[in-house]
């Protein structure tokens, strides 16, 4: 479910000019069905009026409106120009390109011409990116930039031509096409091309960017060869940059490198290149039947030269390698903080070990805490599925259990459990009445996500014995609970389920109210308290207008205040907003998408995170360093220049409270 937005001309200026302007932003919200409404805007008088229903179309995505924006391409405004090639580009039908190369033929405004190489990556074919190449020595050399733009929009989508790599390598001594020329073909991958550019590549490990560096080390993981390994060792070691550091240790992943090497990035004053050379160290160990640095990383573990997110990750990693003889190590899953407790019981879970339910036991019957609960119910199931009936049997028995603590993330989680196909489905049936009336208690939308997951399970089991609760599932108004409980329907009774008569939504889903965006003209940004320090955000309005209007919304009910940083990915981003902190959970509706070509995802940019276009819901995202693969395909609605306290924060760092100003 989703705020939907009464269609109603608004009195009041917000984040638009006139009443038309929030009628193209209503008209883009409501998604497809509305593009027709959307071309009479076409025809404005004015301009921003046809810039903005463009917009409205890149982000509605319709392939029956390509044409309409093609006839803009000549508009005598070059803002709209640009915004009709960036439709044509977002749109992505198939042919989009042909009305992009045409215009590109006459075109000689700078910021069109960009536009429209950008579009041509955003949409273009395998033909048409070798059609770029064969035509760039007819290009003037002022679009040589452009060129490299729309390469880098290739390669993000996996559209790769072994010509478009070596012009991209051709461009690395060239001072103005450096940057993006090493991210270029760090995103491409193409071995031979890297191999063959190998000494370009090692001299930009000198370049005064961090950038260039980082991304150099990154194509250089391709590379196998005593110097290219030691001049990455010399960059892990002494590189000024963390973020330089992280990627050159991943890059080392690979390589025939001393395990010494990889255990002394452990040590690294920053906690980022710590837990990469802790998760390097793994992965270049993962064959080995023996762990003879044991004695070492538990010496860590003991250590308090180590900080607490590192600790964390060396217990998991020694109860991989150790499993049941880590027990002893791991230490008691009780502590005052929560993210400590859960982190300590899925160390527990990574041993696969038998003798280490009791203590998740304990923390799942003990813990008040939502987050250590969660990690139990994981942890426990992971090594349930490698155990016999009985532990089987003993674990979907705790499961059950979990749906009488009345919370959705638990719920949730539970219910993915009842998914796990190695539990065979008679282990499965013989709770499933339990699994019923626990349905039967819910409802939407506060329990939305585990309602849905149950239905999935009835769905697998497929008894007949749950057909009450699928037929609960299928008079829901929420489009996402009727669709998963007519997939169930038809798994048990082997026919499509029956049109029911569901009670409109008209009126009962939560429109915004003139009210609520008056507060698009009150605030401008948002100041984020956490543990480690406050990040001020500031909010793209004109770009993401009812992305940041939700974000108010929730802010104001203290929706943020007290939840975890689940996800910390080291030179990407930190993740939080989770009411579940494990990724699954929000707010128990979806919004859209919205993307502009001028809001783009560059360091400490502020993005939602999604499973798909139009899917957003409270979970949001801060980036480490510029993430151009993320351009257009996820929401930015803020930034901060803030990045000592972001590159502070990790996994179980909190949100204290957000102060809107």
């Amino acid at each position: 479910m989703k705020y939907f937005f009464s269609f109603i001309i608004v009195p009041i200026i917000v984040f638009s000019q006139t009443e038309n302007d929030i009628n193209i932003r209503l008209l883009q919200d409501m998604r497809s069905e509305q593009s027709s409404g959307l071309i009479s805007f076409l025809g404005s008088q004015n301009p921003h009026e046809r810039e903005l229903a463009l917009l409205a179309f890149a982000n509605i995505q319709d392939t029956n409106t390509v044409e309409y924006a093609a006839q803009l391409l000549s508009d005598e405004s070059p803002k709209v120009r640009s915004m009709a090639a960036f439709a044509i580009g977002m749109i992505g039908r198939p042919g989009g390109a042909a009305f992009l190369f045409s215009r590109l033929e006459v075109e000689r405004n700078g910021q069109c011409v960009a536009a429209l190489f950008n579009a041509i990556g955003l949409c273009g074919t395998r033909d048409d990116l070798k059609k770029i190449i064969i035509q760039s020595e007819d290009y003037r050399p002022g679009w040589k930039p452009y060129v490299v733009q729309a390469v880098i929009r290739f390669a993000n989508r996996k559209v790769k031509d072994s010509s478009a790599s070596k012009y991209t390598a051709a461009l690395l001594y060239d001072n103005k096409n450096t940057l993006n020329a090493t991210y270029a073909l760090m995103r491409i991958n193409d071995t031979t091309v890297i191999n063959n550019n190998k000494e370009k590549l090692l001299d930009q490990l000198s370049n005064a960017s961090a950038l260039v560096r980082m991304w150099s080390a990154a194509a250089l993981g391709l590379v196998d060869d005593e110097v290219t390994v030691e001049r990455l060792r010399t960059l892990a070691k002494n590189d000024k940059d963390w973020r330089v550091r992280v990627n050159t240790i991943r890059a080392l992943r690979t390589k025939n490198i001393a395990r010494k090497d990889i255990i002394k990035f452990i040590a690294d004053r920053n906690a980022h290149v710590a837990l990469t050379a802790t998760a390097t160290y793994d992965a270049l160990t993962a064959d080995e039947k023996q762990f003879i640095d044991s004695t070492q990383f538990i010496g860590m573990l003991q250590s308090n030269d180590y900080g607490e997110a590192i600790r964390d990750e060396i217990r998991k990693l020694v109860a991989k390698k150790l499993g049941e003889r880590a027990i002893p190590f791991i230490g008691s899953w009780k502590s005052d903080k929560p993210s400590v407790s859960a982190q300590r019981v899925r160390a527990y879970g990574e041993t696969h070990s038998e003798k280490a339910i009791p203590e998740i036991n304990e923390a799942i019957r003990q813990s008040n805490s939502s987050l250590v609960v969660i990690a139990g119910i994981e942890s426990y199931q992971a090594i349930a599925q490698r155990s016999n009936e009985s532990v089987k049997k003993d674990f979907l028995k705790v499961a059950t259990l979990m749906f009488s603590k009345n919370d959705p993330g638990i719920s949730y989680s539970s219910a993915v459990a009842f998914q796990d196909t190695s539990f065979s489905k008679e282990i499965r049936r013989i709770y499933l009445s339990a699994l019923i009336s626990s349905y039967l208690r819910m409802n939407a939308p506060s329990d939305l996500e585990p309602m849905v997951e149950l239905q999935n399970v009835f769905a697998e089991v497929a008894d007949s014995s749950a057909i009450s609760a699928v037929e609960k599932g299928l008079a829901e108004p929420d489009k996402v609970i009727r669709s998963a409980a007519e997939k169930a329907y038809t798994a048990i009774t082997g026919v499509a389920a029956p049109v029911r008569s569901v009670t409109s939504m008209k009126g009962k889903r939560p429109f915004y109210s003139t009210q609520e965006l008056i507060l698009l003209r009150q605030y401008n940004g948002a100041d984020i308290f956490t543990t480690q320090g406050k990040i001020r955000i500031s909010f793209e309005k004109e770009a993401a207008p009812f992305t940041v209007l939700n974000f108010i919304l929730l802010a104001q009910k203290k929706f943020y205040d007290g939840l975890s940083f689940h996800r910390v990915v080291s030179n990407f981003v930190i993740q939080g907003g989770d009411p579940f902190g494990n990724g699954s959970g929000g707010p128990n509706y979806s919004i859209r998408s919205e993307v502009h070509p001028n809001v783009k995802f560059k360091t400490g940019a502020v993005g939602m995170a999604s499973s798909g276009k139009d899917t957003e819901g409270s979970q949001w995202f801060i980036t480490h360093c510029p993430t151009p693969h993320l351009d257009f395909r996820y929401t930015v609605f803020g930034y901060t220049s803030d990045s000592k306290i972001v590159d502070r924060i990790m996994i179980g760092d909190t949100i204290e409270k957000i102060v809107l100003f």
